[in-house]
């Protein structure tokens, strides 16, 4: 294999796990788009790690390894006695016997078995980890704002539809929030999540929201036109640490178009469907499996239990937590 080729395939590799930087990736995501060589390692790759991902997960007994690798050091001792008792002869130098290879490899096996899972879990919980961290981050970002706005969270003054139609613009609900980054009171990488990965972006004088889906995965609290939080609202006194203002990506608005397919699903696809990190009004964040985790059991991604939507639909009373897209395509200007 070519140094060339391994090298391709340590970057693909990195590029699953997340661990480029925002201009390696980038660059990887634009080789991707144009090299089907390079494509095709990168979806071999992605369906070995989605194998392994679907490994069962289960703690190893107490003690297996070390048992494990003292049965290795008894065999070895006694081959030793054997060979010392009836020597080899000397142009034969056997490292190891059929038996010892047997025995190692089939410890091989057994420790990945056990170890590859547990890996890969503890890197799936690093990501929820710092997803819950950026989410946090941007709490302290909206109280700051609030404090300077007279305790209103970021919206959109525009009343204007939340979904594209056909012939009709809309506004994205992201242009409320991308006021924290034009404001300076937060940077552009808080508004990823490190599981889906992302890019960042330089922030141009006269932007009003996102310049892609891909620069934002959280979705924000409807505050399109007259309907905004506020941080003491008397209406929600006692109910701030059950009130949804931000999660990982609505699964049922998923990249900015309606999914009814989705309207039971249990969580935002950004962890795998498995949960998601919810952030709350008084600011504390909270790792959910399910979508009923609003005020009284509210679904924080639906509107007052409606099943329909067309674009224009909006919380039905003050504590109903209804997170839109995340970004919507074909935006008008807020």
């Amino acid at each position: 294999m070519s140094d060339k080729r391994i090298e391709d395939e340590h970057l693909l590799i990195d590029l699953s796990l997340g661990r480029c930087d925002p201009e390696v990736s980038a660059a990887a995501r634009k080789r991707l788009a144009e090299d089907k060589q390079f494509s095709e390692r990168h979806r071999n790759i992605e369906n070995s790690l989605a194998a392994l991902r679907l490994a069962p997960e289960y703690e190893p007994p107490e003690g297996l390894v070390e048992a494990t690798m003292d049965h290795i050091r008894r065999h070895r001792q006694t081959q030793a006695l054997i060979e010392r008792q009836h020597p080899a002869p000397r142009s034969f130098a056997r490292t190891f016997s059929l038996r010892e290879l047997g025995a190692l490899a089939a410890a091989a096996v057994l420790l990945a078995a056990v170890f590859i899972p547990s890996l890969i879990e503890s890197h799936r919980r690093t990501l929820i980890g710092q997803c819950a961290a950026n989410l946090g981050q941007v709490g302290y970002a909206l109280q700051a704002y609030a404090s300077a706005n007279d305790g209103l969270l970021p919206g959109v003054e525009r009343e204007e539809p939340w979904l594209p139609a056909a012939g009709r613009q809309a506004v994205s609900n992201s242009a409320g929030i991308f006021k924290l980054v034009t404001q300076g009171n937060a940077p552009p990488t808080w508004f990823q999540c490190p599981a889906v990965g992302g890019e960042s972006f330089v922030v141009q004088a006269g932007m009003t929201d996102f310049p892609a889906a891909r620069y934002i995965d959280f979705s924000y609290h409807h505050s399109i036109g007259a309907n905004r939080l506020r941080l003491d609202d008397p209406a929600l006194r006692g109910m701030q640490e059950h009130m949804a203002i931000l999660a990982d990506e609505s699964p049922v608005f998923r990249g900015g178009r309606f999914h009814p397919e989705h309207l039971t699903a249990r969580a935002s696809e950004n962890h795998g469907g498995r949960g998601h990190n919810v952030l709350y009004l008084d600011r504390h964040v909270a790792w959910k499996e399910q979508p009923d985790v609003g005020v009284q059991g509210d679904n924080i991604f639906l509107a007052g239990g409606i099943r329909e939507y067309r674009g224009t639909e909006r919380p039905t009373r003050a504590d109903d937590s209804f997170l839109l897209p995340a970004y919507s395509p074909g935006n008008a200007r807020p």
